[in-house]
């Protein structure tokens, strides 16, 4: 019998030689080269971070290592006994990282330039990204005995300035605004506080039954939008299904929320501007089964992402995906974009690798 080959079936080839095509597998122009035994890569914890000249990686072998971001060359490393997801954390000529000793974790604060310790912090490693006015960084940390805490540590003196108890709220990334801190007190109740340390809803338009017994005024929202609307729960349910890991990212007047399937572009007031199916924007044809997903930069139209080892560059204006980058080589478990670089962690082997785009 012969094979009918319908205009269907032409399109469908068609397509994929385009997706194909149109795809590019990086070059890399760096890894990190570290050894790394068996036991360090069954236990995976790992992360990074980037500034104007270098790359800080808190390697899988619990050390800290500081490379030239441009020439490659290794600058200091730093044993820490410590690996985690959470990145060390750039201020001013230091860097803030992880540490482990005397069966306690806490916090080294570090030179930049030649790794040395300026001091030990005290408190453990800081769960969220700090926010730093002058030498006081806010950020959530555990203290001592006390449990999950916000809290206002002046790097300067080495002391704490304030700190206020948020028992599990110590996971969720704070609101930083202009005057206001917003901060979680467990699940989706968050409450307001000053960058003194005091309270600012009294009048408990909404009340609560917490574990954190002090704070009873709060607000029920999942996340917050570019414009300070709320996202609740039941929005993201409907969006994405029930227990959805989501990625959040602001842009000029918008939110964009990344999924396991779908991506919403939130215009103000809560108002979805587009809902984009990933499946129809990306065009591998065999994307790899890595859950990992990242919104790594927008920029004007155009939105950098990372889904199923695809990192895609979409034009949501134009209702286009200007170009794709091939990464199942890598298995990405961290990624960033540096200006015309990106650097990522592989899953694989555990190494850090930079790529020219």
């Amino acid at each position: 019998m012969k094979k009918i080959i319908t205009p269907l079936v032409i399109f469908a080839v068609l397509l994929s030689a385009k997706a194909q095509d149109s795809t590019v597998i990086p070059k890399t122009f760096f890894s990190s080269n570290i050894t790394f035994t068996d036991k360090n890569l069954i236990s995976f914890y790992s992360s990074f971070t980037i500034d104007n000249d270098r790359v800080i990686f808190n390697a899988n072998n619990y050390k800290i290592y500081s490379y030239n971001k441009l020439t490659g060359t290794e600058n200091w490393e730093v044993d820490v006994n410590l690996k985690t997801n959470k990145p060390p954390f750039f201020y001013g000529s230091s860097v803030i990282v992880g540490n482990y000793t005397n069966k306690k974790q806490n916090n080294l604060q570090l030179e930049l330039n030649s790794g040395k310790i300026i001091q030990p912090l005290s408190m453990e490693p800081l769960y969220t990204k700090p926010f730093f006015k002058d030498s006081i960084m806010y950020c959530t940390a555990i203290y001592d005995e006390e449990g999950g805490q916000i809290m206002a540590y002046d790097l300067k003196a080495n002391a704490i300035i304030w700190k206020k108890f948020i028992a599990h709220g110590v996971d969720a990334q704070p609101y930083f605004l202009k005057d206001k801190i917003i901060a979680n007190a467990e699940a989706d109740n968050w409450f307001e506080i000053n960058y003194k340390g005091q309270l600012l809803d009294t009048t408990c338009k909404k009340k609560a039954e917490l574990f954190v017994q002090d704070i009873k005024c709060v607000r029920n929202f999942k996340f917050l939008t570019h414009d300070d609307y709320e996202l609740t729960e039941e929005f993201i349910e409907k969006q994405f299904g029930s227990n959805a890991e989501v990625k959040m990212k602001y842009a000029k007047d918008l939110t964009i929320i990344l999924g396991a399937e779908k991506m919403l572009i939130i215009d103000n007031k809560k108002k979805i501007k587009k809902s984009i199916e990933i499946v129809n924007i990306i065009g591998l044809p065999e994307p790899g089964d890595n859950e990992y997903t990242e919104i790594l930069k927008v920029e004007n139209n155009t939105i950098w992402f990372f889904y199923k080892n695809s990192l895609a560059v979409y034009d949501f204006e134009k209702n286009k995906t200007i170009q794709e980058y091939n990464l199942n080589k890598w298995n990405a478990y961290q990624i960033m974009l540096d200006e015309s670089n990106i650097w990522l962690i592989s899953k694989n082997d555990g190494q850090l690798y930079g790529m020219k785009l």
